[in-house]
């Protein structure tokens, strides 16, 4: 599997923030997360179990709040990939 990587940075009002964070949320919920920017989908299937990492920096009158959530992606076997017996790979 491809390695993916998905960008997004603007500046926004606080409520638009939380309006991200509150969509983002609803997702996990449900464990399907996609997120889009422009033509380009970014598609999600988060397990119950998550890595929870928040850290909040102040420094020079600067704040920053960095929330990260991590899991291993589960690889589930197709039927293309199944082989039975001696047939060529």
């Amino acid at each position: 599997m491809r390695d993916e990587a998905f960008d997004f940075a603007r500046v926004v009002a606080a409520d638009e923030a939380a309006d991200y964070l509150s969509s983002l949320a609803q997702e996990l919920i449900k464990g399907d997360v996609r997120l889009g920017s422009g033509t380009r989908v970014l598609h999600l299937v988060p397990p119950a179990q998550l890595k929870l990492d928040l850290r909040i920096r102040e420094n020079e009158g600067k704040s920053e709040l960095v929330l990260k959530l991590g899991w291993k992606r589960q690889i589930l076997a197709t039927t293309a990939d199944l082989r039975v017996g001696d047939q060529p790979s």
